[in-house]
């Protein structure tokens, strides 16, 4: 039986890698993170000239190429390793994408969700935008992304990919029926959160 997959999603600055290093060593498990090849930032960089805006569909492509070739790896280690964690899931690709500009249709054509690994639990995570921002301004290897005003957006748009999961509805379908939770980090200490999902992983039975 596949080993179960749990993603965790959300807002840059909200606590993801951390959640994502302490439930992996609880469950024994592998953690990586989307995107996962190394082509992924030199291409991001390149593209628009490095501005989050400068050529959309470039960026779009370029994660849904890791994306795809990601998920040979996920279904190999799923018949490998005891539980997979990853650092952001598939539907990151719209939450970006929507900050872009575009609709959930466009960035599905280039993705196609519907042929993907389903994750076993998905963990949504939010903070209020300035506060996560602090916790990642002066981050070494941030990205064309980590901007305040993306954040925001990012913000609004993490919300709306969630309801939309939850709901099942559109371009979400091939998602439906996966345990989701939201959690907002902004008070939270980072045992705190960890605590909260593990609750919700033993709720949905994947974790013990």
């Amino acid at each position: 039986m596949p080993a179960p997959w749990i993603v965790v999603t959300g807002l840059d600055g909200a606590g993801k890698s951390t959640l994502v290093r302490d439930l992996a060593e609880r469950l024994r498990g592998k953690r990586f993170r989307l995107p996962y090849h190394d082509w992924v930032k030199p291409g991001l960089c390149r593209s628009g000239y490095g501005k989050p805006f400068g050529d959309i569909l470039t960026d779009r492509l370029i994660f849904a190429a890791d994306a795809r070739l990601t998920n040979y790896l996920v279904r190999e280690w799923r018949l490998t390793h005891r539980a997979l964690v990853s650092q952001r899931g598939w539907m990151d690709s719209y939450v970006f994408g929507a900050v872009q500009g575009l609709d959930y249709e466009e960035v599905d054509a280039m993705l196609r969700l519907a042929e993907l690994e389903r994750p076993s639990a998905i963990v949504h995570l939010v903070a209020e935008p300035s506060v996560a921002y602090e916790r990642i301004r002066d981050d070494p290897t941030a990205d064309k992304y980590e901007t305040l005003a993306f954040l925001r957006r990012q913000h609004e748009e993490t919300l709306r990919v969630y309801r939309a999961v939850s709901s099942g509805l559109g371009v979400f379908a091939p998602l439906a029926g996966i345990p989701s939770v939201l959690i907002d980090t902004t008070r939270k200490t980072t045992d705190a959160v960890l605590v909260e999902t593990e609750r919700f992983l033993r709720s949905c039975r994947c974790a013990r």
